[in-house]
């Protein structure tokens, strides 16, 4: 391994486990916050973690400015949960209503995870998808829509967004940043999960979320990484070996092809 991967590897891994925010749960009048605050000193760190999400081709970026990312977080907030609480807490904090629910990593991994919690999932994302983002006229997007920042309550039975601290570059059509959100759920959920949960699960989300144009931008990224992108898709993938990955975006294309089959809806190749 040269030292360019080396160092891209190590910083892909920075870029996934290091915190730029604090989290702390605080209750208030029976109603349980979640007090975000971006901490001190995490410039350097959002810098040097956006020239790797630049070079890597991610699409995203981090926000560099506390303020920047603290309205981005409270209006998303509002804009998907406006029944929920969400304020700010000076210039660098916010506090938003606890959501009902656990996330989806934990269920996985505890073996809960059904095919009825992934469906909402993707429900839930393509109800987003079709919210038109605070002060723009362009389709909301997360930007970084991994296992972690999805909830499940079961007894609402439907799913959550939570998290959002990242933003899809501007040029991207809103179908390919709708794309790009399937992806990192998808390369999450096969890193976290066999290949045969994988492929049920998959399966369900898609169907679930059935919109074509999406799934066209997202037939188009389904080509082998190269260079930087190869380490990120490998960190969202949690080091799926490359042999293993090749074939997961192979049998998401064919799961692509086959619904399109299925809906007589020709796919863009």
């Amino acid at each position: 391994m040269s030292l360019a991967e080396l160092w891209s590897r190590g910083l892909a891994l920075a870029v996934d486990t290091v915190r730029v925010n604090s989290v702390a749960l605080e209750v208030r009048q029976d109603v349980s916050l979640w007090h975000k605050q971006r901490r001190l000193g995490m410039y350097a760190v959002i810098a040097a973690g956006n020239v790797f999400l630049r070079l890597s081709r991610s699409h995203i970026r981090m926000f560099s400015s506390a303020k920047a990312w603290r309205d981005w977080e409270l209006s998303t907030f509002a804009l998907l949960h406006p029944s929920r609480a969400a304020e700010a807490r000076g210039p660098r904090a916010v506090a938003l209503e606890a959501l009902p629910g656990e996330r989806l990593d934990l269920l996985l991994t505890q073996g809960r995870l059904t095919t009825p919690m992934v469906e909402a999932a993707a429900r839930e994302l393509h109800r987003a998808h079709g919210l038109t983002t605070p002060n723009s006229s362009h389709p909301w997007s997360h930007g970084d829509a991994h296992l972690k920042n999805v909830l499940y309550d079961e007894a609402g039975q439907r799913a959550w967004l939570i998290d959002f601290e990242t933003e899809h570059d501007t040029h991207l059509s809103a179908d390919e940043r709708h794309a790009d959100d399937l992806l990192v759920f998808l390369l999450d959920l096969r890193g976290r999960a066999t290949r045969e949960q994988a492929v049920s699960l998959t399966a369900a989300f898609l169907h679930a979320y059935s919109e074509s144009g999406v799934f066209r931008a997202l037939q188009a990224r389904l080509r082998p990484p190269r260079g930087l992108e190869r380490v990120l898709w490998k960190s969202r993938s949690h080091q799926l070996p490359e042999a293993q990955l090749l074939e997961w975006l192979e049998h998401l294309r064919h799961e692509l092809t086959r619904l399109e089959a299925s809906s007589h809806r020709p796919l863009a190749t």
